[in-house]
């Protein structure tokens, strides 16, 4: 059985989109540069820095550092849009959202 309660939300803040944003973007892209970066530490060829590889421990930081650049560059990006496009829908009818409350 689901718990879900709707909630109607005339507008959401743009902090509170760009903090979903950029929590969802973190999960998936430091995971991929941590892997990334392992894999380049054991020889493969996965991480660049200025065109020239790096391996080794080295790789393993740059990577890391690699996918917390792309979470950044990410969210800025696609929580303007996201942002902008939630402020439109706003405009002509209210946000329909099921949570589950916190116990």
């Amino acid at each position: 059985m689901t718990d879900y309660t709707e909630i109607c939300l005339q507008r959401l803040s743009p902090g509170s989109i760009y903090k979903l944003v950029f929590i969802g973007l973190m999960s998936a892209m430091l995971p991929l540069g941590l892997l990334m970066g392992l894999m380049a530490w054991v020889g493969f060829e996965t991480v660049h820095w200025q065109g020239v590889p790096v391996s080794g421990p080295g790789g393993v930081v740059v990577g890391v550092l690699a996918g917390l650049w792309v979470a950044l560059a990410f969210t800025a990006v696609m929580g303007s849009l996201m942002a902008l496009g939630l402020w439109l829908y706003a405009r002509f009818k209210p946000l329909h959202l099921r949570i589950r409350p916190q116990a």
